[in-house]
């Protein structure tokens, strides 16, 4: 029987190396050396939140704190770095998540600096 809180530690772990990757259920998986099925299966029976929001929550707070320090950078090369295909998805996931696209947040974080 797998330990929940290594597991949940190693998908984190994994997600922070693989940013720029688009992440997938097989891919947590294999890297757990455990099948797709059953990964789903213990992560759903214990966690608040399904795999594709732990992916997208991790994504979006790294790639907020990385829109916020680096200014000079452009949003759409951060969409890029954090694994989103082109800006518009980036900033529908963004909007969604933070209830502000991603221009307002960074001026808004800066602003109170």
């Amino acid at each position: 029987m797998i330990n929940y809180q290594k597991l949940i530690n190693k998908t984190e772990d994994y997600i922070e190396d693989n940013l720029t990757e688009k992440i997938t259920l097989d891919m947590l998986a294999k890297n757990l050396n455990i099948s797709k099925y059953y990964y789903h299966h213990i992560f759903s029976k214990n966690n608040n939140e399904t795999i594709k929001e732990l992916i997208t929550r991790v994504k979006m707070e790294r790639s907020a704190v990385y829109l916020v320090v680096n200014k000079s950078i452009p949003i759409t090369d951060i969409a890029l770095k954090y694994g989103y295909s082109d800006l518009s998805s980036y900033n529908k996931a963004f909007k969604k998540f933070f209830k502000v696209c991603p221009t307002k947040y960074r001026k808004a974080r800066n602003d109170k600096q």
